[in-house]
């Protein structure tokens, strides 16, 4: 690393870089260079001491967040700062190396006795799920994993436990799978003893990227590894939590700090507003003032957001938005998401949100996307033509059966709105089309001008200031502290 590197650094940052504390929380406004710190934060762990062999680990929620560490880590400090067994992981990562520690030592049972699992994102790779009450799960009796089926009172897309239990036996599972086993038996003496003498041996300090993201388990985890003695920082903004949905626990964030005796660091200066307008409105809105968003046309605007995406279809065809909706397992979808796919890649060089997952459900690997691609394109160019939304889509269908092994239902009328919306896109242009993202998409995200549309509720919450507490006020902050230079509400 050099001087000028560091030299780039505010007081606040290297201050949060280098302290030589083991237990740190780092609290990181938009903009202020959390991934930054993070990553000298990293290297300066990992080579502060060369004579402990244990593990510097660094954990976030996605893949696309590792990955950007990643190559922050290696651009600073080179390769070697990540050569084993130090390393860039998802947190699904850690949890599955908790589980499979805890096979091989024997204290859990996987059904066919295996120690070492094949995991998945969804059981749709390999088995065509149901619209059903009964969601197959592993149950724990004693140290034994047993599969069985829970219940619950509005159908769900599942797939059977015949099925399911084929799978556990030859040992697959999903991180959905592994996280409740985990949850399961976490608080049994023997898990505990286990998995805090594991993370002492072979750790020596974490990293954990967007705390307020964490739900109970790895909230748990994080407990545990700061019991064991590992050295432990962790990151985060309250005012961006917004995974409710995925079980995150934000308001459990201050007991964890004050039970760990984590020490409060601030990033507080934002590198990212341009304008003395954009910085005053996130000044304001993090100090729960009193604002007003301005209406405004799409000229001139790089992003526009919403907090879901069927708002997104409605504003405007200039409007792209990279998903349909979220992902659900649905072949035709999936097959209508490879089309997307095409469509976002030539307008912005961006895949659609969705892309793997639609590949997962269409059971289809790289190479065989690589092959269908160009048919998609040919689909595509008969999207923008005069053809019929049936016939367009028939040669769609057709196009993603070449290669997947999937079935295609009949015609649906939400099959032809999805290649109806498409159809309005594709035909004004790459060249004029914006990206539409939601508002979980476009966090840790940026852009010089930003639409945000704002729900009914959003402009009374904003006249009378953001409450941190509520995920639907920190949703809105998130939306509206992603543009550099200038923020406008938009109307659907």
């Amino acid at each position: 690393m050099t001087d000028a590197a560091l030299d780039a650094l505010t007081n606040q940052q290297l201050i949060a870089a280098g302290s030589p504390l083991t237990r740190v929380y780092i609290e990181a406004a938009p903009g202020s260079g959390k991934t930054t710190v993070s990553a000298y934060r990293f290297g300066a762990q990992r080579f502060a001491v060369t004579s402990d062999r244990r593990a510097v680990v660094a954990v976030s929620f996605t893949r696309s967040a590792t990955a950007e560490l990643r190559s922050r880590v290696r651009q600073l400090w080179g390769r070697a700062a990540i050569s084993p067994p130090h390393r860039i992981v998802t947190l699904d990562t850690i949890i599955c190396d908790l589980l499979t520690h805890l096979l091989c030592q024997g204290v859990l049972r996987w059904p066919g006795g295996h120690t070492e699992l094949e995991v998945s994102d969804t059981w749709s790779s390999r088995y065509s799920p149901g619209f059903t009450f009964g969601e197959p799960q592993l149950i724990l009796q004693d140290n034994i994993l047993v599969p069985a089926v829970t219940y619950h009172p509005r159908r769900g897309n599942y797939v059977s436990l015949h099925d399911f239990t084929a799978g556990v036996n030859e040992g697959r599972c999903t991180h959905s799978d592994v996280r409740a086993v985990l949850e399961l038996a976490w608080n049994l003496p023997d898990v505990s003893a286990c998995l805090t003498e594991y993370l002492a041996a072979t750790t020596r300090a974490l990293i954990i990227d967007e705390i307020f993201d964490a739900n109970d388990l790895d909230l748990h985890f994080v407990e545990l590894a700061a019991a064991a003695g590992v050295s432990v920082t962790v990151v985060g903004d309250p005012w961006q939590a917004l995974y409710g949905f995925r079980g995150a626990r934000p308001d459990l964030v201050p007991r964890l700090i004050e039970q760990a005796d984590l020490t409060e660091l601030q990033l507080s200066r934002s590198f990212r507003w341009r304008t003395p307008e954009q910085e005053a409105l996130a000044t304001a809105l993090r100090e729960r003032e009193p604002i007003t968003v301005q209406v405004g046309p799409l000229t001139g605007v790089d992003a526009v957001l919403a907090r879901e995406w069927k708002p997104l279809w409605d504003i405007d065809p200039d409007v792209l938005p990279l998903a349909f909706r979220s992902a659900t397992g649905n072949v035709q979808e999936a097959a209508s998401t490879l089309l997307l796919n095409q469509l976002t890649r030539a307008a912005f060089g961006e895949r659609a949100v969705y892309t793997n997952d639609a590949l997962t459900t269409l059971q289809l690997d790289a190479d065989a996307h690589s092959r269908l691609e160009p048919l998609l394109d040919e689909v595509l160019a008969a999207l923008v033509g005069p053809q019929a939304l049936d016939t367009v889509l028939d040669a769609l269908h057709a196009a993603v059966t070449t290669e997947s092994p999937r079935t295609m239902p009949g015609r649906h009328h939400s099959h032809r709105t999805r290649l109806r919306n498409l159809r309005a896109r594709a035909r004004r242009g790459t060249d004029n089309l914006i990206p539409g993202l939601t508002t979980h998409q476009a966090k840790g995200r940026e852009w010089d001008a930003v639409a945000v549309h704002l729900k009914p509720g959003d402009a009374g919450a904003l006249r009378l200031g953001l409450d941190q507490a509520n995920e639907d006020h920190r949703k809105v902050y998130v939306a509206l502290t992603r543009a550099r230079s200038k923020t406008i509400a938009v109307d659907s």
